[in-house]
C-alpha cells in the first residue's frame, strides 16, 4: 500500500545517552548547585561549580564514614544525673532508709570458747592454709571434738550475748512502729536454725558471715526517712568488751563494722564498710546513689541477670558464689550458707565441718582467690560475672564525738537489769560483771543515720555517640554542602534504578525503548 505524500512516517522515539538523562534530571532534583554544572551560561561558570560540588561531595563522604566509624565503634561514657526524690503519699519529701549491717568485730565470744576447750587454738590455726599442718589438723586428739562442727554453726551459735540494745525511729521504739508491729509481718526464717525465734524483734535479723554474725537493721527497705535529724534512725550498742576472745584482742580495731546498704545486698557481697567503736557517737550522713549500666553490645551488664543465692545480683555476689561453686565442686561444702538458698532451688549447700575446712576448703579457697586474677597468665575466674543493669548504694559521710561521760552515767538505770537480762556473769572466765560509769562509758556505742539531702544521684552509663548525633551530622553536612535531604538521596537512587532497567531493556531486543521520562514514574519500570 502506498503512502500519502502528505501523510508523516510515526514518530519514532529516539534513544537518549545516561549523560543526557542525567543532565534533564539535575534540572528536577532537590540537590541545589549540581544542575549549574551542566546549564550554567559560561563554561568557567560550569567548571568553578563541577570543582565546587565534586569538593562538597568527597567532603560529604568523608564525614559520612567517620560519622558511621564513630558510630559503629559504640564508645561509651558515664554521666551522673540529679533528681529531687519524689514526695511521699504523706505529702512530705521522702527517701527509705537502707539496710544497716552491723558486725561485731568479737565473732566468736570469749564466754563461747571457754566452754569450748582448745577451739581458739583450732580457729587461730584455720586463720591461714600451711601445707603441711592445716589437712592434718584434726588428727590430734585434741581437737577431734570439733572435727564435725560447721563454721557456720560456729558463728551463729558463738556470736557475742550482748549487741544492739535500742533502735528508735522517730523517737520511737522500732519494734512497735508500723510495719514491725503487724503481726503477718513477713520475719525471714532463719534456715540454718528452726529452733530460733526472732519474731520479736522485727525490725532485724540476723545474717552470718564470714564478719561474725551480724545485725540487719531495717531488713526490708521499710522505714521511710526525711532530710535532717527529724527522718533519723538511732541504735545504740553494748559491746560487751569483758566477753572478747584473745583472738578478737590481737586485731587492732575493735567494735563494729557497719555498711550502708539497699534491702536486697547482704554485708558478706559489700566492697567497704565503717569501723566504729564503743564510746564515741557516730552520725551518718547518707546520700543515695543508683548505677545504670549499658547492656550488649556496647555496654557489658548482664540483662538476664537475677537475684541469686546472695540476694540482690551484683558482680560481688556474682563473684561469691562463683568461689562458693567452686569450692562446693571440689570439696563438696562450703565456708557459710549463703542467705538465700531458695532462690537457686537446683542446687544444695552444704556448711563445711571444720574438718573438711582443714582437709579441702581452705585450700581450694586459698587457690581460688590466688588466681581470681591472675594478671601474669592474663587468666580470669569468674568471667560469666559482669556488672548488674542496675544497682543501688549508699555514700556515707561520717562523723563523731566522744560519748559523754554524762550521757554514760544517765544511762546506768536503764542498763541496770543488763548484767541478769543478758546473763552476762553466766559462763565468764573472768571476773564478774559489774555495771558502772565507765562501763556504760567504755562499751556504749550510739549511731545516728540521717539524710542530708533530697537529691537522688545516678551515674548513668550512655552512649557517646548514638543514632540522632549520626544522623544529626551526616544530615547537616549533606544540607549545607549539598543542599541535599533524604528525599534527595531517594531522588538519585530512583534515578540509577531506572537509568539501569532503562538500559538493560534497551539492550534485550528493543531498539525502540522510549526515552528517559523527565517525570520519573514507576509505571515505566514495568
Amino acid at each position: 500500500m502506498l503512502l500519502n505524500n502528505d501523510t508523516k512516517p510515526p514518530d519514532v522515539p529516539q534513544k537518549q545517552s545516561f549523560f543526557e538523562d542525567f543532565k534533564e534530571f539535575t534540572t528536577e532534583t532537590t540537590s541545589h548547585g549540581i544542575k549549574y554544572v551542566f546549564h550554567a551560561a559560561y563554561k568557567w561558570v560550569r567548571l568553578i561549580y563541577l570543582v565546587l560540588w565534586l569538593a562538597a561531595v568527597g567532603y560529604t563522604i568523608s564525614i559520612v564514614f567517620v560519622s558511621c566509624k564513630k558510630y559503629f565503634s559504640m564508645e561509651t561514657g558515664t554521666k551522673i544525673e540529679e533528681k529531687t526524690i519524689p514526695v511521699h503519699e504523706s505529702g512530705e519529701v521522702a527517701i527509705t532508709h537502707p539496710t544497716i549491717t552491723v558486725c561485731p568485730n568479737n565473732i566468736i565470744s570469749k564466754t563461747y570458747l571457754a566452754k569450748h576447750p582448745n577451739l581458739d587454738e583450732v580457729m587461730k590455726k584455720l586463720r591461714y592454709f600451711n601445707e603441711s599442718e592445716t589437712p592434718s589438723l584434726f588428727s590430734d586428739p585434741k581437737y577431734e571434738d570439733y572435727a564435725d562442727m560447721t563454721y557456720h554453726d560456729l558463728m551463729w551459735q558463738g556470736r557475742p550475748r550482748v549487741g544492739l540494745l535500742q533502735c528508735t525511729y522517730f523517737a520511737h521504739d522500732c519494734r512497735f512502729i508500723d510495719p514491725f508491729n503487724k503481726p503477718d509481718y513477713d520475719t525471714k526464717t532463719y534456715h540454718w536454725d528452726d529452733s530460733y525465734n526472732g519474731s520479736s524483734h522485727n525490725h532485724y535479723e540476723w545474717e552470718v558471715s564470714l564478719s561474725g554474725s551480724c545485725y540487719r537493721i531495717n531488713p526490708r527497705g521499710d522505714l521511710w526517712a526525711k532530710v535532717g535529724d527529724y527522718g533519723e534512725i538511732r541504735l545504740t550498742f553494748f559491746t560487751d568488751l569483758n566477753d572478747y576472745s584473745s583472738a578478737s584482742k590481737e586485731e587492732p580495731e575493735y567494735g563494729y563494722l557497719v555498711t550502708f546498704t539497699d534491702s536486697g545486698t547482704y554485708s558478706s557481697t559489700a566492697t567497704s564498710g565503717f569501723f566504729m567503736s564503743p564510746g564515741n557517737v557516730y552520725k551518718a550522713d547518707l546520700r543515695k546513689y543508683k548505677e545504670e549500666n549499658l547492656g550488649p553490645p556496647a555496654g557489658k551488664c548482664d540483662i538476664e541477670s537475677k537475684n541469686n543465692v546472695y540476694g540482690s545480683y551484683s558482680i560481688n555476689s556474682c563473684n561469691k558464689l562463683c568461689r562458693d561453686q567452686h569450692v562446693m565442686e571440689k570439696c563438696g561444702c562450703v565456708h557459710i550458707l549463703p542467705p538465700h538458698p531458695e532462690n537457686d532451688p537446683d542446687n544444695e549447700f552444704v556448711g563445711c565441718t571444720l574438718k573438711q575446712w582443714a582437709e579441702c576448703g581452705l585450700r581450694e579457697t586459698t587457690e581460688f582467690t590466688k588466681e581470681f586474677v591472675n594478671m601474669q597468665d592474663n587468666k580470669v575466674h569468674c568471667e560469666h560475672c559482669n556488672p548488674a543493669c542496675m544497682e543501688v548504694w549508699y555514700e556515707a559521710t561520717i562523723s563523731s564525738s566522744r560519748l559523754s561521760t554524762f550521757y554514760a552515767e544517765a544511762k546506768l538505770n536503764e542498763l541496770d537489769g543488763l548484767i541478769n537480762g543478758f546473763k552476762l556473769n553466766e559462763g565468764n572466765a573472768t571476773e564478774d560483771y559489774k555495771i558502772a560509769k565507765e562501763t556504760v562509758y567504755e562499751n556504749l556505742m550510739v549511731l545516728k543515720v540521717m539524710f542530708t539531702s533530697i537529691q537522688e544521684s545516678t551515674i548513668k552509663e550512655y552512649y557517646k555517640y548514638d543514632y540522632t548525633q549520626l544522623i544529626g551530622d551526616v544530615g547537616g553536612q549533606m544540607g549545607m554542602l549539598l543542599g541535599a535531604s533524604l528525599f534527595t538521596v531517594i531522588e538519585f537512587i530512583h534515578f540509577f534504578i531506572k537509568s539501569f532497567f532503562r538500559g538493560f531493556r534497551n539492550n534485550v531486543n528493543n531498539p525502540r525503548s522510549p526515552p528517559f521520562q523527565r517525570h520519573m514514574d514507576m509505571d515505566s519500570l514495568n
